[in-house]
């Protein structure tokens, strides 16, 4: 099995940070019937999905 760690706990450390605050801001609720709001969800996912990737990513 291949056990992953942690590379850089910097990203780490924000990766949690922006799921959080993602976590809030779904929890208020959103207006996902225009385009912004959609564009808003993705950005909620993908910016702590880039910073997870970053702190597990391999140095080299």
């Amino acid at each position: 099995m291949n056990e992953k760690s942690v590379q850089r706990k910097w990203a780490l450390v924000v990766a949690v940070l922006l799921t959080l605050a993602s976590i809030s801001q779904l929890a208020k609720g959103m207006n996902l019937s225009d385009s912004y709001g959609v564009g808003n969800v993705i950005g909620l996912i993908v910016f702590p999905a880039i910073f997870y990737y970053l702190a597990f990513k391999k140095k080299k």
